[in-house]
């Protein structure tokens, strides 16, 4: 049972235990609740003839009430131990399993999150692994208790009386039969009902990000129209789910009043002929009336384990997702970055890089030139690893990247891209991010280089300013300020820069560079730039159009060729000939 539970919910092996646990002691409280009534029967059958002949039964009295006594604290015990077992998995689960997401994550390539929304990576973190407690916590547990305690007891009362028997549980195995039959039926629509929740989330994030561009662009009333749309989709699917699990979780529980019939018109047939008892006709109807709850759990906890069938395959589908892996005992003794043939594409047949090849040198400024969409920015992230060439390879020191683990990478690479992303956290601790154990003084040089004090000088707090979500708090050329002391501050063998000044004005831009320059020597660098002012102490270009290397030379060689790519630049912005 623990494997089973461990394969098909993606269990760990302690959750499913205790989840068995669980299962077990709620059988088990089910049967103890059927004893009392077996305890009237006996009772009824051996005391009363005796008192009727004047027989002590002071020690039957004793008897059965201690019996029935005992029965209803083992009913407490198992609950009680049935609620431990349960709630302590299902909260270990859920804590173990969001850790593994998470650590999934921080595994995965970065393509993956090109083809998913952060709002649906989102609602699998957190809603799907909140609808997966619920059905650890509750459904399974009580179906295989109450699919165990029904089976039992059925045999049981069969055996007692056949005939009566029968007629208290033949309506069971049909009622179960026709919701194991209608699982399809219930998938299809909760299946629906979530891929358009899904959708409403997407939808919704996507308002709140772009407010400001759709009333700049007075699309508030064509945005709304579709939003409420697509709410009103949600709400009919969501309803649809509903009357699918409700016709037969409803119907089932009124199928089964069919046995309570049923045990009425056969006991009384049988006590007119007289081979039924009266005692024994009432207490198969006292069993009828309560035999049929733990069945009626049965069919509801199926349908909502059908329910939770959607969320469990949207979460296994995030653990199986293939990680970037690689070796983790690489040692470099040199850090030069070399592009041997590389082509790439985002998406399928649509390359954006063409056989490229260059090799920016250790203790060099190599810089990537080139109009929008060239591949600059690609080529930036398949150097950290982002992504895999589609062909060809990347190497750092001679070393493949696709064999060496992102982290090891990562270790050996300071970035500020032209995205900048920051913590809801201090501007202290945002800089620190760059190095954990850094010491104040480290950090402050840091800000200092990247010229953070002429701003955060007039923050309320200071370095311990919060900043919002992403800086909020802060302007563009902020958040990039802080994002450069990073990169500072974690002081690595490997910098690249992408667009790293894009949102600072001239004079700033300046400062950044005349630090930055300090910390470059002996390092490779690999910079991306629109403004080719910035470009200009760079040892070495390189040229991209649509993806292909068109030039590759020092500033100095390409700026007295007049049909450079550099020069047509440079003569673009700087009006220089």
């Amino acid at each position: 049972m623990i494997r089973l539970l461990q394969k098909h919910l993606a269990m760990g092996q302690n959750s499913a235990r205790g989840l068995a646990k669980g299962s077990i002691y709620n059988a088990l409280y089910y049967l103890s609740l059927m004893l009392p009534m077996s305890m009237v029967y006996y009772f009824i059958e051996d005391v009363l003839p005796k008192i009727e002949t004047g027989q002590e039964v002071v020690f039957r009295y004793v008897a059965y009430a201690i019996v029935t006594v005992v029965s209803l604290i083992l009913s407490g015990f198992f609950y009680y131990k049935h609620y431990t077992a349960v709630f302590v998995s299902t909260y270990e689960e859920s804590e173990g399993r969001r850790i593994r997401l998470a650590e999934k994550l921080r595994r995965l390539p970065l393509s993956f999150f090109s083809n998913r929304d952060l709002s649906d990576i989102t609602n699998t973190m957190m809603e799907d692994i909140n609808t997966l407690e619920g059905l650890q916590s509750h459904a399974i547990p009580q179906l295989v208790g109450a699919a165990m305690s029904s089976v039992i007891i059925g045999i049981g009362i069969i055996i007692w009386d056949w005939r009566m028997g029968l007629a208290v549980c033949w309506i069971m195995p049909i009622v179960l039969v026709i919701t194991l039959l209608s699982s399809r039926f219930q998938k299809k629509h909760i299946r629906k009902h979530f891929e358009t929740k899904r959708r409403v989330s997407d939808q919704t994030q996507e308002n709140i990000e772009h407010m400001a561009d759709i009333h700049a662009n007075n699309q508030t009333e064509r945005y709304m129209k579709e939003y409420n749309a697509l709410l009103k989709e949600e709400e009919d699917t969501h309803k649809m789910s509903e009357i699918a699990m409700s016709v037969f979780v409803n119907g089932g529980q009124s199928l089964l009043k069919l046995g309570f019939a049923t045990t009425v018109i056969v006991g009384t047939m049988l006590f007119e002929q007289g081979s039924l008892s009266l005692l024994k006709y009432l207490i198969y109807l006292v069993v009828a009336a309560r035999v049929y709850d733990p069945v009626s759990a049965v069919v509801y906890n199926l349908s909502y384990i059908y329910y939770g069938s959607a969320p469990l395959e949207r979460t296994k589908e995030l653990e199986d997702s293939r990680e970037m892996t690689g070796r983790t005992d690489v040692k470099f003794d040199r850090f030069d970055i070399e592009f041997d043939h590389v082509s790439f594409e985002y998406i399928e047949d649509i390359p954006v890089l063409h056989d490229v090849s260059f090799t920016a040198k250790q203790g060099e400024i190599t810089a990537l030139i080139g109009p929008s969409g060239c591949g600059k920015s690609t080529a930036a992230k398949l150097a950290t690893r982002f992504y895999d060439p589609t062909e060809g390879s990347v190497k750092i020191g001679g070393h493949d990247l696709k064999e060496i683990d992102p982290e090891t990478i990562m270790t050996h690479l300071s970035m500020v891209f032209q995205d900048v992303i920051l913590f809801d956290n201090t501007v202290y601790e945002n800089i620190k991010l760059g190095r954990k154990n850094a010491t104040e003084e480290e950090v402050m040089e840091a800000a200092r280089l990247a010229h953070c004090d002429e701003f955060v000088r007039h923050l309320p707090d200071g370095y311990q300013t919060m900043i919002g979500e992403n800086g909020a708090r802060l302007s563009g050329g902020e958040r990039q300020r802080i994002s450069i002391a990073r990169a500072l501050l974690k002081n690595t063998p490997i910098l690249l820069l992408d667009e790293a000044t894009a949102s600072l004005d001239v004079e700033n831009e300046s400062k950044i560079q005349a630090g930055l320059s300090e910390l470059i020597r002996g390092k490779t660098v690999l910079m991306i730039a629109h403004r080719m002012r910035t470009i200009e102490e760079a040892d070495h270009l390189v040229g991209l159009t649509d993806g292909r290397v068109v030039e590759s030379g020092s500033p100095k060689d390409l700026i007295k060729d007049p049909k450079s790519l550099y020069r047509r630049l440079r003569t673009l912005q700087l009006g220089e000939q």
